[in-house]
C-alpha cells in the first residue's frame, strides 16, 4: 500500500510540473524539498526543479508591448497618423512601400517636438497627452505613449521634428530599440517618423503577414477612417509612389465622405441632425436608399474624434435602419458625437477602436431613430440616365389616363411628401405625380403596404381606432400539430385587433379585426385591398415557432403585403388619390416594411439635362 501511494504522489507531482507549476528546491543530501529555495538552472527538467521567477529583459518586454500595439503594418500607421492629429497637423502624408513592411512614412505639420525631447519621447510610457493620471480628462487620440517605443521594439525607427520655424530639428534613429543616430537635421516645424523593415527582427511575425495587397487594403481603410475622425485636416495616402487618397481638409463631413468612398455618393448624402440627447451632440450624413452597401464596412462612428467600433452602439443603430433597408444591406454612414470626455470610456480596448459611453443606450437609440426616419421620409434618385430619342421608343410606357383626364387643379397636401398633382397611373403599377422639384413615381403595391403597416403598429400601441367586427366570420382550419401553438398567440392577435376563438376541435373563427383602410373597413381606400388574404396571413402564424418579437413583426409585415392592393390593378383618379394622401400621412412614405423604395424621385435637374432644358 505505501508503494502504491508513493508512487501515486509521484505521478500527481509529474503532472504538476507537466503542467508549467514549478517545484521547491530539493536538497541534493535528503532529498527533501527546501522551503523559500528555488533551482536556478532555470531549466524545470527534473521532477527536484522549477523554472526561476525572474524579471524580463528590457528588450523582451519591449517586444511583447510591440505585439500587443503593432499587430500590422496598418496599425504603425493609425498610431503615428493619430500622433499627426494630436499635435494638431493640418497636413499629414503617409507613404507607403512594400505594404508597409518595407517603408512606412508619415509627415505632418504640427507643432513637432523639442530637440530635447525626442529621445523621452522612444521611451514607454512617456505623453505628453496626459497632463495628470485622471484617465477621464483625455483628449487626445493617443496617452499611453507606447506606439514610438513599441514601433522601434520590432523595426528602424527614425524622427525628424522641430518645434518651431528655425529651419533646424533633430534627427533620432533607433534600430532594435537602442540609439544608433542623435543629431541636427533640417527641417520645418512639424514631424516626419519613417519605419524600415517592419518585424525583421520578429520573423514568424514576417511570416505570417499578408500579401502586399491585403496590407494595402487594411492601410487604406485605416486611413479612410482617420480622414472621416479629421474633416479639417488634409490627408494623403501614397503606395509605392503613387496617390490613392487626397481629401480636402474642407472640414465638410459630406465632402470628406465623398472624397474617402467615391463620385457615386455625390447627390445622395442626406445630413443627420445636429441633435442633442443626454449631454451628447449628434450629427453627421447617411447614404440614401439607392446608395446601400452588402456590408456594414462603411458605417463610420466617431466619438469625441476618435473612429471606433462601439459594438453595442452599431447594433442598436441597425436594428433602428432595419425596417427602412431592403434586408442585407446598409447605409454609407459617418455619424459624430461629441460628449464629455468624463461620458466615455476609452480605455477598454488595447487598439482604442471600442469604447463605452455612459448613456450608450438612449445616445444609440436617438441616433437609430434619425436615421430611420431620413432614410424613410427621402425618395429614392434616379441613378440611370433615361432612355430618350429613338431608345425612348423600345420601351414604350401606358399611361391609364388621358390628358383630358389631367388633374392640373386638386393639389395632394399631406404632411410627409411634397405638395403634388396628379398625372396617372404607369403600367398598372406606378402612380406618376408631378411637384414643384421634377417627377415622382410611387409603387401603388408598396404604398399601400407602408399604409397598412403602419395602421397596426397604430392599433398595437393603443392609437388607432377599435377594431371593428367583420361582416362574416372567417374559419381558421389548422392542422393538428398547430393548434396549440396558435391558442398561445391568441391574445397576441387580440392587442393587434384580431379577435379569434376556437369554434371547435382545430377550427377557429376570426370575429374582428383592427381597420386596415381598403381590406376591412377603412372608407379611404375602400374596396382596394385583398381581405381574402387575411385568413392565409394568419395561418401562416400557426407554422411560426419563433418566439419573442421577431413573430409579431414577421405577422405585421406578412398582413400588410398579402393584402395590398396588386401590382397591375387599374385605379381610377379617387383611388389613386387616396393612395397617395395616405401614404403622405405615414412616418416612412419612401419605404415599403421590407425596407424596399416605393417613391422615385426624377429631379427637375435631370429632366433638364436628359432633354436640353434651359
Amino acid at each position: 500500500m505505501a508503494a502504491g501511494r508513493d508512487e501515486k504522489r509521484y505521478d500527481s507531482t509529474e503532472r504538476f510540473t507537466q503542467y508549467g507549476c514549478g517545484q521547491q528546491a530539493v536538497d541534493d543530501a535528503t532529498g527533501r524539498s527546501v522551503p523559500g529555495q528555488v533551482n536556478h538552472s532555470g531549466t524545470g527538467a527534473g521532477p527536484g526543479s522549477r523554472p526561476i521567477i525572474r524579471v524580463l529583459s528590457a528588450t523582451t518586454v519591449a517586444r511583447i508591448a510591440a505585439g500587443e500595439i503593432i499587430e500590422r503594418p496598418a496599425s504603425v500607421v493609425k498610431e503615428l497618423v493619430e500622433n499627426a492629429l494630436d499635435a494638431g497637423a493640418l497636413a499629414v502624408r503617409v507613404d507607403v512601400r512594400g505594404g508597409g513592411l518595407t517603408l512606412i512614412r508619415v509627415g505632418d505639420d504640427g507643432t513637432g517636438i523639442p530637440a530635447n525631447e525626442v529621445r523621452l519621447a522612444c521611451q514607454r510610457h512617456a505623453t505628453s497627452k496626459l497632463a495628470s493620471d485622471d484617465l477621464g480628462s483625455v483628449q487626445t487620440l493617443g496617452f499611453r505613449g507606447e506606439a514610438l517605443p513599441s514601433i522601434a521594439a520590432v523595426a528602424e525607427l527614425t524622427i525628424v521634428s522641430a518645434a518651431d520655424d528655425g529651419g533646424v530639428g533633430q534627427r533620432l534613429t533607433l534600430r532594435d530599440g537602442r540609439f544608433v543616430i542623435d543629431e541636427p537635421a533640417p527641417r520645418p516645424r512639424g514631424t516626419t517618423v519613417t519605419v524600415r523593415h517592419l518585424f525583421a527582427n520578429v520573423p514568424a511575425r514576417l511570416a505570417s503577414a499578408g500579401r502586399a495587397q491585403t496590407e494595402i487594403a487594411q492601410i487604406g481603410q485605416t486611413v479612410r477612417r482617420l480622414a472621416l475622425a479629421a474633416p479639417g485636416v488634409r490627408i494623403s495616402l501614397l503606395i509605392d509612389d503613387r496617390t490613392v487618397l487626397q481629401t480636402t481638409g474642407a472640414n465638410d463631413l459630406a465632402t470628406t465622405l465623398i472624397e474617402v468612398y467615391g463620385q457615386s455618393l455625390a447627390g445622395s448624402l442626406l445630413p443627420l441632425g445636429p441633435l442633442e440627447v443626454s449631454g451628447a451632440r449628434v450629427m453627421g450624413v447617411v447614404s440614401g436608399a439607392e446608395v446601400t452597401r452588402p456590408s456594414r464596412e462603411q458605417l463610420n462612428v466617431v466619438i469625441n474624434g476618435r473612429w471606433v467600433q462601439p459594438r453595442g452602439l452599431l447594433s442598436l443603430i441597425e436594428a433602428a435602419y432595419r425596417p427602412v433597408l431592403p434586408r442585407g444591406r446598409h447605409p454609407v454612414l459617418a455619424l459624430i458625437i461629441n460628449t464629455s470626455s468624463e461620458a466615455v470610456d476609452i480605455n477598454v480596448h488595447p487598439a482604442k477602436l471600442d469604447v463605452r459611453l455612459l448613456e450608450e443606450r438612449v445616445i444609440a437609440t436617438a441616433c437609430g431613430n434619425l436615421i430611420r426616419t431620413v432614410l424613410g421620409q427621402r425618395p429614392i434618385m434616379l441613378r440611370e440616365r433615361l432612355a430618350v430619342g429613338v431608345a425612348a421608343l423600345r420601351s414604350p410606357i401606358s399611361l391609364a389616363e388621358t390628358r383630358n383626364e389631367y388633374d392640373d387643379v386638386a393639389i395632394i397636401m399631406t404632411p410627409g411628401l411634397p405638395d403634388l398633382r396628379l398625372v396617372g397611373q404607369v403600367q398598372g403599377r406606378l402612380l406618376m405625380l408631378e411637384g414643384s422639384a421634377g417627377l415622382y413615381l410611387v409603387d401603388q403595391h408598396r404604398a399601400h403596404e407602408r399604409i397598412l403597416y403602419e395602421r397596426l403598429i397604430a392599433t398595437h400601441g393603443g392609437s388607432a381606432p377599435e377594431p371593428v367586427a367583420l361582416p362574416e366570420p372567417l374559419l381558421l382550419e389548422l392542422r393538428p400539430a398547430q393548434v396549440a401553438r396558435f391558442s398561445r398567440r391568441l391574445d397576441d392577435l387580440a392587442a393587434l385587433g384580431f379577435e379569434c376563438e376556437i369554434f371547435g376541435g382545430r377550427t377557429f373563427l376570426l370575429r374582428s379585426a383592427p381597420v386596415l383602410p381598403g381590406v376591412v373597413h377603412g372608407e379611404m381606400l375602400h374596396g382596394l385591398g385583398e381581405p381574402g388574404e387575411l385568413v392565409p396571413a394568419l395561418l401562416g402564424l400557426a407554422a411560426d415557432d419563433m418566439d419573442g418579437e421577431g413573430w409579431r413583426e414577421r405577422l405585421l409585415i406578412s398582413l400588410a403585403c398579402r393584402t395590398a392592393v396588386r401590382r397591375g390593378r387599374p385605379l381610377d383618379r379617387p383611388e389613386m388619390r387616396a393612395l397617395v394622401e395616405g401614404l403622405g400621412r405615414t412616418g416612412a412614405p419612401a419605404v415599403c416594411p421590407h425596407g424596399s423604395p416605393l417613391l422615385m424621385h426624377v429631379s427637375e435637374t435631370v429632366l433638364e439635362r436628359e432633354f436640353g432644358c434651359e
